[in-house]
């Protein structure tokens, strides 16, 4: 009798070992799709975030050289106004290619920038034109070609236009780059939370 009550506890025993070991093994099979659905649900996330955080970045740095090449235009010097334009250019087209007509405000205000940056190139040119058909005159002073009207009026042109990028058109710009990259920051903040959510 013994023998069959301990038969039967172990018959029992071994059932119960054996549902317990597919319990664990249905618990992991679960556990591991589940890890592995917020493990990939994860990866997804941080790629798109590394990608927005390099948007932004060369976001910021492209605006921050355009910013730059603005200011150099609208200074004083008549140095170097075209490599400044063309500066001015390659950093315009750098935004507008991050941008990927997000913005249509933004690339008809830049757009609107870089035909005056190009118009005092022009002027430049023009008062510069007047200097070297001068040149060798003796007769001839700076105080003279100055006074030039075709000068004069070259002058407040160039006066005018940066006036009006520094006044109407870089913190419009500004502002709205800065609107941008507020926004990617508020997407990352949500994606890094909503990562720390799943997990």
């Amino acid at each position: 009798m013994s023998n069959e009550v301990f038969n039967i506890f172990a018959a029992v025993g071994i059932g119960l070992t054996f549902l317990a070991s597919i319990s664990a093994v249905i618990v992991s099979i679960i556990s591991m799709r589940y890890s592995s659905k917020v493990a990939e649900r994860s990866g997804y996330l941080s790629t798109i975030t590394a990608s927005r955080d390099k948007w932004s970045n060369l976001l910021r740095e492209s605006a921050s050289l355009y910013f730059t090449q603005i200011a150099r235009i609208c200074s004083e010097q008549e140095d170097n106004l075209t490599e400044i334009y063309n500066d001015l250019t390659h950093y315009h087209f750098a935004i507008e290619l991050l941008l990927f007509k997000q913005d249509v405000e933004i690339h008809n205000n830049m757009s609107i920038v870089r035909n005056k940056a190009f118009e005092i190139v022009d002027q430049s040119n023009i008062i510069n034109q007047q200097y070297k058909k001068m040149e060798g005159s003796l007769s001839i002073t700076k105080a003279d070609i100055e006074n030039q009207d075709i000068v004069v009026k070259a002058r407040q042109k160039m006066y005018d236009l940066r006036c009006s990028i520094l006044n109407e058109y870089q913190g419009k710009i500004f502002d709205e780059i800065r609107i941008l990259l507020e926004c990617e920051w508020r997407k990352q903040q949500y994606e890094a939370t909503d990562m720390w959510k799943e997990k």
